[in-house]
Formats: structure tokens, C-alpha cells, sequence
């Protein structure tokens, strides 16, 4: 990076980290007494909103001074189609009243990706986000095809064709070959870091202007990170996506160890839980009960909320805990949980609930 672009985004930082103080010092100070018109809880969402935002520009500015590059170890299957889908699904979710939507066609036959998860939701997210916050409102439309070269492609269309131009314009970009300034930096700067990552993964970004068409970008994904069969993990089996919703360090601990072949992640309270599980598909989550605030059977009535509004697909969720088992069995029926283990796991326990899901993803070769 020049001097000058690199004075350009610290300036940009400074100016986000002073405006989200003055916001949270400002906030806190309305705390009242008695709330008794709930002012109190949406000055936290603001304050959270507003953090979330600041330490998201300081890992953007970090990541134009480094290297983006895709971790082969945490490559496996994806349904691509399932991906978008639940992608558009929680920023319409997240949206504010009045603001843009996007709307996907719908695509016959699942299309499928042997990439790193996580890398491929966080640029579409990212890059979905943008073409939401600069059309502002109306209705941004989406579409999946099979692409030339083993690749799958995502269209996006804008509400106006110089917003497609712009955008796909920052993606291909180069933090030098860009002006910086108070009026695009705040887009500009995400869209420099989702370009990055997106070819890092091998992706491309495509401007497409079609007189028989709406005016649009086009994300190009291969569908493959390397040379068949030569893909670390392809043919081998793939690990399943666990959340573990545990408060206890220990046993914490015993549960990781007895999926260590799998990829785990872990929340510490139910409302964690919750946000984790909207923001991302697991193949099953672990749920202890009694966990600060908000305990495991409200946690999960909740999930199970927002997936019957939302449209997704249930995620199973077993319970985690010493309780009594009819106790268990009673309550876990009526939150609507999928099964029940009784703490200390015991490894053979935790079998049974892994083979089937095992079974359903059926790792495939790529070749």
C-alpha cells in the first residue's frame, strides 16, 4: 500500500472508532432508572450494532496489509444452492423496515462446491450485503447456473446498472488503483477485502450487461479448490459441522475430545447458541441445559422458532444433561429437541447420534 492509501483508511478507522464511542458513551448515559418503555434494551442492540461495525473495519484494514489465503484442511462438500438460499435469507431478516430485499430465482437441482464453508459464506454475505446497502431499497434479484470450467455462477442484480459496474469495478480492484474518499470509503473498504478473498478461493467477478437482460455482476466459484483427487480430504470422509452450546470449561473439554475428528465450535449461553445457529448450518448441535440467562429448552424452542418463520431446514439438536432422563425426555419432547445424552458423555453414546449423520452426507470423490 502507498503512504497516502494507507493514511486514507487509518483516518477512516480513527474517525469509526470516535463515532462508535461517542455513540456508546452517549447511550449509557440514558440508562433510566425505572424502563419502563424498553429503551434501555434497544440502546444495547445500537451500542452492539455500532462495536460489531468497528472491529469490522479494523479487520478489513487488516486484511489489505496481509495475504488472504484458503486453510485446503478446512475444505468439504457444499451445497451451494443451500448456501445462498439461507444467505439471503438471514439479511432479509436483518434488514430494517423499508430497506432493499433480495430475492433468489429458484434453481431445480442443487449445485455443489468442494470449497472451505466458512471462506465461501463470509464473501457472499459480504458481497450480498453491499449490493443491499448501495441500492438502499426496492428488490435485488439473485440467480444460480452452472458455469464453463468446472465453475458455478452467482448473478446479481442490482437495482441500478451503475451500482453492478461499481461493484464488480471495487472487487477487481487493487487498494492503490482506487481513490479513497469520505463518500465510497465505507463501501469501497469491504468490497476490497471480499475481492481479495474471493480470488484467493479462485473465484472472479464479471460486470454483464445484456440487452436482453437486467444489468448485473456475475461471481464465478469453481468448483473444486485443486486438480481432482488430489484435493486434501476429497475422498476421505468429512468432518460434520458440531456447535456445542456448553458453559462448563470441563466439560467442554471431555465433549471436544470425543469429536475431535470433527469441526466443533462452541457457545457458552443459549442466546450465542441461537445467533450462531442463524448465521450458519450445522450438522447438529449439542445443548446443555442449564446454562447462564437463557437455559438449553428455551434455547431451543427459539430455534425452532426461527426456523419455522425463516424457512430453514431444522437442525437436529440433542440435549446435554445430568438431569433425570424422564425429566429429560419430557421436556426435550416438548421443546422439540431431536434426541438426549446424559452427562458424563459416554463415547458410545455419542456414536449413535454421529453414524447417521455420518450416512446422510455421503462424501463423495470429485472426480
Amino acid at each position: 500500500m502507498t503512504r497516502e492509501s494507507t493514511l486514507s483508511l487509518l483516518d477512516h478507522l480513527c474517525n469509526e472508532a470516535r463515532n462508535t464511542m461517542h455513540l456508546i458513551f452517549g447511550l449509557m448515559e440514558r440508562r433510566p432508572e425505572a424502563d419502563q418503555q424498553n429503551v434501555w434494551p434497544a440502546c444495547t442492540v445500537a451500542v452492539r450494532s455500532a462495536s460489531d461495525r468497528l472491529l469490522q473495519t479494523i479487520d478489513d484494514v487488516r486484511a489489505l496489509a496481509g495475504n488472504p489465503h484458503m486453510d485446503p484442511d478446512r475444505t468439504e462438500e457444499i451445497d451451494f444452492t443451500l448456501c445462498v438460499a439461507e444467505i439471503c435469507d438471514v439479511l432479509n431478516l436483518a434488514a430494517q423496515k423499508g430497506a432493499a430485499r433480495l430475492t433468489l430465482e429458484r434453481v431445480d437441482e442443487p449445485l455443489r462446491l468442494v470449497q472451505n464453508r466458512h471462506a465461501i459464506e463470509q464473501v457472499i454475505t459480504r458481497i450480498l450485503k453491499l449490493a443491499l446497502e448501495l441500492s438502499r431499497s426496492g428488490t435485488v434479484s439473485c440467480s444460480l447456473a452452472p458455469a464453463d470450467d468446472n465453475r458455478v455462477a452467482l448473478r446479481i442484480v442490482p437495482t441500478r446498472s451503475d451500482i453492478a459496474s461499481q461493484l464488480a469495478e471495487w472487487l477487481n480492484a487493487q487498494l492503490d488503483d482506487v481513490p479513497i474518499d469520505d463518500q465510497n470509503v465505507k463501501f469501497l473498504l469491504p468490497a476490497l477485502v471480499s475481492g481479495q478473498r474471493l480470488h484467493a478461493i479462485g473465484g472472479a467477478v464479471e460486470f454483464e450487461c445484456d440487452s436482453k437482460a437486467p444489468t448485473g455482476l456475475v461471481l464465478y466459484l469453481p468448483s473444486h479448490t485443486g486438480e481432482p483427487c488430489q484435493l486434501a480430504g476429497c475422498c476421505a470422509e468429512v468432518p460434520l459441522q458440531i456447535l456445542v452450546a456448553e458453559d462448563s470449561d470441563e466439560s467442554y473439554a471431555l465433549t471436544e475430545v470425543l469429536l475431535s475428528g470433527e469441526h466443533v465450535d462452541r457457545a457458552r449461553t443459549g442466546l450465542e447458541a441461537i445467533d450462531k445457529v442463524r448465521h450458519r448450518r450445522f450438522d447438529l448441535v449439542l445443548m446443555d441445559i442449564h446454562m447462564p440467562g437463557l437455559d438449553g429448552y428455551r434455547s431451543i424452542r427459539m430455534i425452532r422458532d426461527w426456523e419455522t418463520q425463516s424457512g430453514n431446514a431444522h437442525t437436529p439438536i440433542v440435549v446435554l444433561s445430568s438431569d433425570d432422563i424422564a425429566q429429560q425426555v419430557r421436556s426435550a419432547a416438548q421443546c422439540g429437541c431431536s434426541g438426549y445424552l446424559r452427562k458424563p458423555v459416554r463415547e458410545s453414546d455419542l456414536s449413535a447420534i454421529l453414524e447417521p449423520l455420518r450416512a446422510i452426507r455421503e462424501p463423495k470423490c470429485c472426480s
